[in-house]
């Protein structure tokens, strides 16, 4: 997909109950969430927006979810719809610790799929994804079915799972695809900050 036009979409408009609405701006090894995933996505993608929540990073396009409160699936739609591409590589605000290489991975293996997911303890993960322009049919068409699940338009396209084995090249995939939605996974999440921050040292 190297040739191809590849466009980040970071999802930013859920609202978190127990961490409040600017959950993604909470702070992990000194920088807010939604920052250290804009990093790694930067180096992958041609053009990257923010969809969903109140504001993002400086310098990178923030666009209103068309249907709010609809959940991620129709935040996807809403992306996809703004800025015509190849390829889009979709990434929640709050996993802190996904790195550019793994997401470079995912949208590298998208020829010949429509949607490249990976799988973690045995669930996939469809919020740190590489989907092709094919899939937005399909979401338009669950949208429409009233379907809000993110893998609700999974059987209508080519999908292909990337497993655990392949996933630990590069790191531990249970830390890379940490998802942080609860002050217990905050902790943790900066807990494994400091480790790594004093394996480096």
């Amino acid at each position: 997909m190297n040739d191809h036009r590849t466009v980040g979409l970071i999802l930013a408009g859920s609202h978190s109950r127990r961490l409040g609405p600017d959950k993604c701006w909470l702070a992990v090894a000194g920088a807010p969430m939604i920052v250290r995933v804009c990093r790694a996505v930067a180096r992958v993608v041609d053009e990257m927006l923010v969809v969903g929540g109140d504001r993002g990073p400086s310098g990178i396009d923030l666009v209103a979810d068309e249907r709010a409160m609809a959940g991620p699936l129709a935040a996807i739609a809403t992306g996809m719809h703004k800025v015509p591409a190849d390829a889009y590589l979709v990434v929640s605000c709050d996993v802190p610790f996904v790195s550019s290489e793994l997401l470079a991975s995912l949208v590298d293996v998208l020829v010949g799929a429509d949607a490249v997911v990976p799988v973690v303890s045995g669930r996939d993960q469809p919020l740190c994804a590489a989907y092709s322009s094919a899939c937005l049919a399909a979401i338009d068409q669950a949208l429409a079915r009233g379907q809000r699940r993110v893998d609700s338009f999974f059987e209508q396209i080519g999908l292909r799972r990337i497993p655990e084995k392949e996933l630990r090249q590069f790191g531990s995939p249970d830390r890379l695809l940490l998802n942080v939605n609860t002050p217990e996974d905050l902790a943790r999440a900066r807990q494994l900050a400091e480790m790594v921050e004093t394996e480096i040292q």
